[in-house]
């Protein structure tokens, strides 16, 4: 799964690397973005794309209020065809998220019956931007909001990782974006795959570190660290 993330572009920068267009507002570096927060979003409205604002966490348009949002932040790309919530969203609501990198949670053998976890921060090996597909749709209040939602698609972990966790988020590579977000092509599910081995770095945390606070979805701090050594956009 893909529970948070790593965030420290601004949407302008994020635009520049796919070519789209900016038309959101600016939200601040966040090291440590946890779900229902407003996140920036690449996707293909009409003919131009755009990077805006969506609330991570999929609230259908058909749900009556949104509290279920938290519980939608991942879609299983096996089952994304027979979801209620998502199958609708497969031809015309693709999207993906721009990150530096996300943290997963490792359960340590442990005498202890409390599970030991161990945090781990995986970014990509050339520093790039990871771009992680997703769905998006909008959900409209009883007072006439109109909200923009999306969720993170996720598979199962084949490659080294799945000693980490069995699944991740489904990682697509830079030449693939265009044809995701392309309404006109088919549903290109061959994309949503396991990123090779040599693709993926992962980092280690200790709670004493930098990493401590994101054990905390309380402490979404945007100036937890300081630096921004978690990633590099070109």
């Amino acid at each position: 799964m893909c529970g948070r993330f790593n965030s420290i572009a601004s949407g302008k920068d994020f635009a520049e690397v796919y070519g789209a267009v900016f038309v959101g507002e600016e939200i601040h570096t966040n090291h440590n973005v946890v779900p229902t927060t407003k996140i920036y979003v690449l996707s293909q409205k009409e003919s131009e794309k755009t990077v805006d604002l969506m609330m991570w966490g999929l609230v259908p348009s058909w749900s009556k209020d949104k509290t279920r949002s938290a519980s939608m932040i991942n879609a299983r790309s096996e089952t994304l065809a027979e979801k209620p919530s998502f199958r609708n969203l497969l031809s015309k609501y693709r999207c993906v998220i721009p990150i530096q990198g996300f943290y997963e949670w490792q359960v340590l053998p442990s005498k202890s019956k409390k599970p030991v976890k161990q945090a781990h921060y995986i970014s990509r090996s050339d520093g790039q931007v990871m771009t992680l597909a997703g769905l998006w749709t909008t959900w409209k209040d009883s007072d006439g909001t109109v909200l923009e939602t999306c969720t993170i698609i996720t598979v199962e972990a084949t490659n080294k990782f799945a000693e980490i966790h069995h699944r991740m988020p489904a990682i697509l590579e830079r030449e693939n974006v265009e044809t995701w977000l392309d309404a006109e092509q088919s549903l290109p599910i061959n994309l949503l795959r396991v990123a090779p081995d040599d693709v993926l770095t992962s980092e280690p945390t200790n709670r004493l570190d930098r990493a401590g606070r994101v054990n905390n979805a309380n402490d979404a701090s945007t100036s937890q660290f300081g630096d921004d050594s978690h990633g590099r956009l070109f």
